[in-house]
C-alpha cells in the first residue's frame, strides 16, 4: 500500500525546527549526537500527525497525498514517543501533537535565543505527594514568616547552631523525609545550601507564597 512519506528536506527542517529535540513537553530528549566514528547519530523519527496510509493511526481521508507528507502533517519525536503515539491515538489525536509540535518549536526558539527552559510543576501536586510535611512547613511559616532556612536531622542528633533562628524536620516524624526533599528539589519548591555535613535547605519565595497563601 503506498505511503505518503516525508520527503528529506522535510524531515531535517522538521527536526532542526525544534533543536533536535523530542516534541514530546514531558520528553525533550536529544536526537542528535556523535557516533563512534566521529560521525552524528540521529535516533528522531519525523512522525506523522495524521497516518501516511489507510492502515496507520489517526489517518484522515479527506487530505491529500501533498498534506500528509507536508511539514504541517509532521512532528519530530524520540523513538519511544513515535511509538507511543501509535499505539495510543485515542489518547494521541491530531490537536494534541499539533500542541506539542507549535510549543517545541516556541522552545526551541527561545533556547536557541540562550535562554534555558524548565517546566513548571504545580506546588498542589507537590502537597499530594507530601502532605504531611507541607503542612508542618505551612504552619511553621506562618509562625515565622521571614525565616527561609531549615535543616533535616535525627531527634538523636544534637545541632549547635549558630544562633540564626531556623526551622527543624526530623527523620523520625516523616516517613522517607530525604525522599520528600529530593522530590521538593525536583519542583524547584527548595534549594540546597547544605555545610559541614548538615542537610541544609532555603525556601524559594514562590513555595513560600504557595504555603502562607499570598496571592
Amino acid at each position: 500500500m503506498p505511503r505518503d512519506n516525508f520527503p528529506r528536506d522535510v524531515i531535517d527542517r522538521m527536526g532542526r525546527r525544534v533543536g533536535m529535540k523530542c516534541s514530546n513537553p514531558d520528553c525533550r530528549l536529544p536526537t542528535a549526537g556523535p557516533d563512534a566514528e566521529d560521525g552524528a547519530t540521529n535516533t528522531g523519527v519525523a512522525a506523522h500527525i495524521t497516518a501516511a496510509s489507510p492502515r496507520g493511526a489517526r489517518y484522515d481521508a479527506s487530505m491529500t497525498p501533498e498534506q500528509r507528507s507536508a511539514i504541517t502533517n509532521g512532528i519530530w519525536l524520540c523513538q519511544s514517543h513515535a511509538k507511543l503515539i501509535d499505539d495510543d491515538e485515542l489518547t494521541y489525536t491530531p490537536a494534541v501533537l499539533h500542541v506539542w509540535k507549535s510549543t517545541a518549536e516556541a522552545m526551541a526558539k527561545v533556547e536557541a535565543a540562550g535562554f534555558v527552559i524548565h517546566r513548571g510543576r504545580s506546588f498542589g501536586d507537590l502537597e499530594k505527594k507530601a502532605p504531611k510535611l507541607v503542612a508542618e512547613m505551612r504552619q511553621d511559616l506562618n509562625s515565622h514568616p521571614l525565616v527561609r532556612e531549615f535543616i533535616v536531622l535525627s531527634k538523636k542528633v544534637t545541632y549547635m547552631g549558630s544562633g540564626k533562628q531556623i526551622l527543624m524536620y526530623f527523620l523520625e516524624d516523616h516517613e522517607n523525609l530525604r525522599g520528600v526533599i529530593d522530590v521538593m528539589l525536583n519542583y524547584g519548591a527548595i534549594f540546597d545550601v547544605s555545610f559541614n555535613k548538615v542537610p541544609r535547605y532555603n525556601f524559594r519565595e514562590d513555595f513560600i507564597d504557595y504555603l502562607v497563601g499570598v496571592a
